[in-house]
């Protein structure tokens, strides 16, 4: 939650991520918890700070596929940009030039593909209705 707070905050961070349709179809913690969760992402997407577009499953393979990272570009020129990638063989912090680019690359794909935001708010809406209707 301490987290989160960074997102309501009054000088807020900016927060765009794409995600697989699959992270909000799939049930984790049971109907009532994924409910919950969907709810929370309806909530989050009207701030003017957030933005989240869903890969729909239409879209095939894609670039994600082989796991999250992380983009942190920061306002300040003085402080390097960074890729996060976190994965069960540990945290993973790369700033080279080269990595950037490569990662800068990969999310800009990554949005093209996806659906835009206000589609997948839409998305978000169908899901979370369907998981109310079977119990959520």
């Amino acid at each position: 939650m301490e987290r989160q707070a960074v997102l309501t905050k009054d000088k807020a961070l900016k927060f765009w991520a794409v995600v697989d349709e699959a992270a909000l179809r799939r049930v984790v913690g049971g109907p009532a918890v994924m409910s919950a969760q969907l709810e929370h992402l309806r909530r989050m997407v009207k701030a003017p700070n957030i933005t989240l577009q869903v890969i729909p499953f239409s879209a095939g393979a894609h670039p994600g596929m082989p796991g999250q990272f992380v983009l942190m570009d920061f306002e300040d020129p003085m402080d390097t940009d960074l890729i996060y990638i976190d994965s069960m063989a540990g945290d993973l912090f790369l700033e080279s030039d080269a990595d950037i680019s490569r990662y800068k690359a990969i999310f800009d794909n990554l949005v093209a593909v996806a659906h835009s935001p206000n589609d997948s708010a839409s998305l978000i809406r169908e899901v979370a209705n369907d998981v109310k209707a079977k119990g959520g």
